[in-house]
């Protein structure tokens, strides 16, 4: 649906921000695209949008690039770039209303948009009266008053509540999954992109460091395996595991951690300790979370 095909893009000749980036969106997927602040994130959305003008590389939706076609190619586009803008002084119904106009939608889409986006009951209400969750919806129902077949979606989750983020994270699976709708994500909160997304791309310094499913990050960063082990004794623990060659040990909440090659390791220093006098409680090892990834990647 999007390929980016080394993209570079400066403000000016003497600063480039964006470095040869290329990357691929598959229709039908949700794309989390991560990164720090200043990464580079929002240039990119808005390069895609033809909203800046690229001078070195490709953009293409589906085959043809932004800059050739736009009016047609963004017939077939949604977007909301951080916070949507809309008149607080209507009613969410009003404001549909007033975007489906410009779209020349007939009106009936409005209320199947509403329903999407489960705003029905709170179509009535004046929009300054609404969460943060509720004004996020309200955005992505004017997105999608003229069905676009993507969602480009810049940090929608920025600002809300767990109850409003569990909103959004529920809404975007279900347009991609029961609508068909190709989303294009960028949120700096990683544990919702891990749980929502199909792939990620996670950029920094203006340059993509990885593309793919998590799956895929986590066994390109598999290292040492880190077990966490609780004993009686803390103290006795380390004592015996900092006479074992090659091991790095770290104790944190009344608990030890290490790093092993291997799982036959790890059996040996559990065998080791036991026949030392240490009892254990429990072996478990520690599974890297995305937020871990992220961190060693941008560091």
């Amino acid at each position: 649906m999007i390929t980016i095909k080394n993209l570079s893009f400066g403000f000016n000749s003497k600063e480039e921000i964006i470095h040869d980036v290329s990357l691929h969106v598959q229709p039908g997927t949700i794309y989390g695209f991560l990164g720090p602040n200043g990464s580079g994130k929002t240039t990119i959305i808005r390069l895609i949008l033809n909203l800046l003008k690229h001078k070195a590389g490709k953009i293409l939706i589906d085959g043809t690039e932004v800059n050739i076609n736009s009016v047609e190619i963004f017939r077939r586009i949604g977007s909301m770039i951080e916070s949507p803008s809309l008149y607080n002084h209507l009613s969410g119904r009003a404001n549909l209303e007033i975007f489906a106009l410009y779209y020349s939608i007939d009106k009936k889409r409005i209320e199947e948009v509403l329903e999407i986006v489960g705003l029905t009951d709170s179509a009535h209400k004046i929009v300054k009266r609404y969460s943060l969750g509720m004004k996020q919806r309200l955005g992505i129902a004017i997105c999608l008053l003229h069905d676009p077949d993507l969602l480009i979606l810049d940090e929608p989750l920025n600002g809300l509540d767990p109850h409003g983020i569990a909103e959004i994270r529920h809404l975007l699976i279900k347009l991609c999954k029961e609508e068909g709708k190709t989303i294009f994500v960028s949120s700096h909160l990683l544990s919702e992109i891990e749980s929502t997304c199909d792939f990620i791309g996670i950029i920094s310094k203006g340059k993509l460091l990885f593309q793919g499913k998590i799956d895929d990050l986590k066994n390109a960063q598999a290292g040492k395996m880190v077990y966490i082990l609780e004993t009686s004794n803390v103290d006795l623990t380390m004592l015996q595991l900092n006479q074992m060659n090659g091991l790095t040990c770290s104790t944190f909440d009344n608990k030890i951690t290490v790093e092993v090659e291997n799982k036959e390791e790890i059996a040996q220093v559990v065998k080791s300790l036991v026949t030392n006098g240490v009892d254990l409680y429990s072996v478990q090892r520690k599974e890297n979370n995305l937020e871990d990834l992220f961190l060693e990647l941008t560091k």
